[in-house]
């Protein structure tokens, strides 16, 4: 059996008081896709950011959950996951049960900016332009985004088993030279004695 993409999922769930039942979710949606989902649950007296990102290093990409989350943008500890994913060049796959743009769910007041006088960013995005950078699409549900995370990563797998298949004829290969080296030294033995 192949290799299983593993994905990161991150996003606020961990914070829920069904936490468990909401990374069993998540985890089942990316094992209907093929996928193993690794959703970043840990118990007390764990030091939960080296254990996230230690999950993330051995992830092959991330999906993000970027649903508002206790205001108008998103979990910055998931803002964290996607920033340190992007410097580790793992791809990034983002959803959000909230894709309005930011001007929508915080409009500004004046002069594109908020009531404190904050400019309000204005690029059409449901969140900051740094987590979502042209070109990346925030899918509107957690399939959708394993969906596309299947898709464009499945070579990725196909990889991961081309190269066991290739370790194993290597090995094959080795043991078979070293047999005939042998059987041929025997018999080179045997003849120069015979």
């Amino acid at each position: 059996m192949p290799p299983l993409l593993r994905l990161y999922l991150a996003g606020p769930e961990v914070f829920w008081p069904d936490a468990a039942a909401q990374g069993a979710r998540l985890a089942a949606i990316c094992a209907d896709a093929g996928a193993q989902g690794l959703f970043p649950l840990h118990e007390d007296g764990v030091d939960i950011r080296t254990a996230c990102i230690d999950m993330i290093d051995a992830a092959d990409a991330l999906v993000a959950n970027i649903t508002p989350f206790r205001g108008v943008h998103m979990d910055p500890g998931t803002a964290f996951e996607i920033g340190y994913a992007e410097a580790r060049g793992k791809p990034i796959f983002l959803w959000s049960a909230d894709r309005r743009p930011l001007t929508e769910r915080h409009p500004p007041v004046a002069e594109g900016r908020d009531g404190e006088g904050h400019l309000v960013e204005d690029w059409g995005k449901p969140e900051n332009l740094m987590i979502v950078p042209d070109g990346r699409t925030v899918w509107a549900s957690p399939e959708e985004a394993v969906a596309e995370a299947m898709s464009v990563l499945g070579f990725t797998v196909k990889n991961r088993e081309l190269q066991r298949r290739t370790r194993r004829s290597v090995v094959i290969a080795v043991a078979v030279s070293l047999a005939a080296a042998l059987l041929a030294g025997n018999l080179a033995d045997w003849l120069i004695g015979w």
